[in-house]
């Protein structure tokens, strides 16, 4: 239970970040500490500990790559499904007793027995939005990766002619022009699927590049109706490998590249991909876990360049919802009913995949899981919804934090596997092209055109 020190419940919370550490370690939860102790107290205590519980390791920046493709594999199987096989596969939190709350044990139990399921049982069939094979391996990914192979496929081919800066322009023509493998043209058997899956950003792309025939193209601010939607934060978190340490450059050049979200979509993704910028910074290494999530968060929430949070009566979104993830991750009290009953009911989703709601949800779980990575990306699973765009985003934050070796071994080679299967697309040479990209702009050559600049 939250105890009742003199701070108010939000400026309690907002300690979460800073003091919250990864389970594994019998790390006591910020929640139910005594009275007397000063958050001092608890921050020093906390820090000794966490000398002895860093969990991961490895390359961060491949750890922000493979977690982003991961989460995709590991929500795939369960997005939108129900029934007695989903029931059989998942923990079912939602259906315990209202009263009943995680324990430490249970945390560490949901984080061991995090599983990468194959499509086999529990998704067989091909959809555009989802799986592109029957009977997917695990490891298979969705849209939520597809939509990083189109961003990366522009940034190789930038690389290869040195054609900068880029441009959202450049980014409308792979969309266009998308195929499953680079170089191969679509297999027959594929072609509708990958025709349907694309249709709509395809339209938005044409309109884009100046063609204005009503048969294939339309308005880009036509693009899902208008709806603030996950588009963006499922293309655009690699990009932050290219700017590490820069979040204001970082937030600029997501907003520009973003032609497949509305206004508040975009604040949203550009701001996701500057916390993730910030916490990719060399300096990052030699502090700890929890200062780690706290310079993410809090760099999300500063980064405003074009001035979201000067709104008047509006004010920002992003830092709304940031404060009800860690408002309902107190309301919940540990049980896991009563915060997934908050997400579905507070959150205020129109749609699963809400922009809003695709980093609400998974902020809100890491919190209520104690910053446990892998607890919480097996509690996300188990809310199910858009749970492909949840784990991704919750996965791409937890790598950049802790690196690659946050996630087990056997998961990383088997998406990886797939990764290259699937698409011919390869991690290694994506943190290559994103190194490539990141030395230009530290030498001050222009790479993303600014917004509203003439191409």
């Amino acid at each position: 239970m939250i105890d009742s020190s003199p701070e108010s419940r939000r400026e309690f919370l907002g300690h979460s970040v800073s003091l919250g550490v990864v389970a594994f370690t019998g790390l006591r939860a910020m929640v139910g500490r005594a009275q007397h102790e000063t958050v001092n107290d608890i921050a020093k205590e906390d820090a000794g500990i966490q000398q002895q519980a860093q969990v991961g390791g490895g390359n961060r920046i491949r750890g922000l790559l493979i977690g982003g493709v991961l989460g995709d594999a590991l929500g795939g199987p369960v997005e939108f499904q129900s029934g007695p096989e989903v029931d059989a596969a998942l923990p079912c939190t939602r259906n315990w007793n209202e009263d009943r709350s995680l324990n430490a044990a249970d945390l560490t139990r949901l984080a061991e027995t995090l599983p990468l399921y194959s499509y086999e049982k529990l998704r067989p069939g091909i959809e555009p939005y989802g799986q592109w094979y029957e009977d997917s391996p695990a490891g298979t990914t969705t849209d939520d990766t597809r939509h990083k192979i189109v961003l990366m496929r522009m940034l190789k081919d930038a690389v290869a002619k040195q054609a900068f800066p880029v441009n959202s322009r450049n980014l409308a023509a792979q969309y266009i022009n998308f195929t499953p493998k680079p170089g191969q043209p679509v297999p027959e058997s594929l072609a509708p699927v990958v025709d349907e899956a694309f249709h709509e950003y395809r339209l938005a792309a044409r309109w884009l590049l100046g063609e204005r025939d009503p048969k294939i193209s339309r308005p880009v601010e036509r693009l899902w109706a208008g709806e603030p939607n996950c588009s963006g934060q499922m293309m655009l978190t690699p990009l932050a490998a290219a700017f590490p340490g820069d979040p204001a450059s970082a937030y600029l050049a997501a907003y520009s590249l973003d032609f497949i979200d509305g206004p508040g979509a975009r604040d949203i993704a550009a701001a996701l991909v500057a916390g993730l910028s910030a916490v990719l910074a060399p300096e990052m290494d030699a502090e700890s876990v929890s200062i780690r999530w706290k310079r993410l968060f809090d760099a999300m929430e500063s980064t405003d360049p074009y001035g979201y949070g000067d709104v008047p009566f509006a004010g920002r979104p992003l830092r709304r919802w940031l404060d009800h993830a860690r408002e309902f991750a107190a309301t919940a009290e540990g049980r896991p009913s009563r915060l997934f009953e908050l997400l579905e009911t507070q959150g205020r989703p129109l749609y699963w995949w809400d922009a809003h709601f695709t980093l609400l949800v998974p902020v809100a779980i890491l919190i209520f899981c104690e910053f446990n990575p892998l607890a919480a990306l097996h509690l996300t699973l188990d809310f199910r919804h858009d749970s492909d765009s949840y784990a991704h985003v919750l996965a791409a934050m937890a790598g950049a934090v802790h690196g690659e070796e946050i996630f087990p071994k056997e998961f990383r080679e088997t998406t990886a596997g797939r990764h290259r299967e699937d698409y011919g697309e390869s991690i290694d040479e994506w943190e290559q092209t994103l190194q490539l990209c990141s030395q230009r702009h530290k030498s001050g050559a222009p790479f993303v055109l600014p917004t509203g600049a003439e191409s």
